[in-house]
This record gives structure tokens, sequence and C-alpha cells, in this order.
């Protein structure tokens, strides 16, 4: 488990360019390991394909071949249990997670309008403060004070950042 260290040095000027040396030089080799990790992983991925494939396509005509038996003899073998125990697995059947679909003969507008008449509590209204609306208008002096004096400020954070330059990482390696 990574802990985040707190770092109290303090450098001089003098210190900076070998500070960021030693940054760059350990993105470079990170980014060799990554690279090295992902190669890798792709020829394993490339060695056992073949065999995952036929596998995959072994289950996907086996379920289609145990569907098909069971869904033949539903009424006989699945009318008192949804599910039949063998000797190395089950199969049977369950029932999904409840959806609302509609006819294709109405849109959803036309629903939510019918739904209204029938009950308002089917229809939902979702009230949120319109963020890009008040980002874009933290220039808008009016705007600002009006927002401002309800108790909503618009802030932006600054991060520090370090960035080794692509040929330093290059020649690192």
């Amino acid at each position: 488990m990574r802990t985040k260290k707190k770092v109290t040095t303090l450098i001089n000027k003098e210190e900076l360019p070998e500070q960021v040396r030693k940054f760059a030089q350990a993105t470079s080799k990170i980014k060799a390991i990554e690279a090295e990790i992902e190669l890798q992983r792709q020829e394993i991925v490339r060695k056992y394909e073949n065999r995952l494939a036929n596998l995959n396509e072994v289950r996907e005509e086996t379920v289609a071949t145990l569907q098909n038996f069971a869904e033949y003899h539903r009424e006989d073998m699945f009318s008192k249990t949804k599910s039949l125990e063998l000797a190395h697995g089950k199969i049977g059947f369950r029932m999904g997670t409840p959806k609302v679909e509609k006819s294709k003969k109405v849109t959803w507008l036309d629903i939510i309008e019918d739904l209204k008449l029938i009950d308002p509590n089917y229809v939902r209204t979702k009230e949120e403060v319109n963020k890009d609306l008040v980002i874009a208008n933290r220039d808008n002096k009016d705007a600002v004070f009006k927002l401002n004096k309800i108790g909503l400020t618009v802030v932006q954070d600054e991060s520090f950042f370090v960035e080794a330059r692509e040929e330093d990482l290059v020649e690192a390696n």
C-alpha cells in the first residue's frame, strides 16, 4: 500500500536543474518499464488468443445447445423450479431486472404528457444549477455581484506540475 510522503526538503536555485534531471530520468525509466510490460502483455495475449477464442466458441455453442434443450423441455423440466442442478453445473431460467418499454407507435414526449395527466408522480423533474452558465458569466460584473450575493462564486485552483522534456527522456534510455 502506497502512502503519500510529506516532503519537507527545501532546495536552493542551484539544485533545481539536478532535481528536474532526476525527475526526467525516473520518468524515462518508468516509461521504458511500462513499454516493456506492455510488450510482454501483448506477447502473452498473442500466445493464448487462439486457445481462448476456441474455448469461447465451445462455450457459446454449448450454451446455445443447453438453452435449446431447456426451452424445448421447459414445460416438463422447469415448470416447478427455474433451474436444474447437474453434476458439473446448473442450467435454468432467471428473471431479468424489470424495465419500462414504450410502444413504437408513441414517443417519449407523448408518454410524458399523458403521464402528467394520469399522475404527475410518474414524471421526474430535476432542477440543478447551470454551472456551465455560471462559469461562462464569471467575467460579467453584474452577474458576479448577484451570484456572490447569494453565496455562489467561481473558483479556479492552481496546481503544481513538473514535465520532463521528451528529448531528455529519449537520451536517458
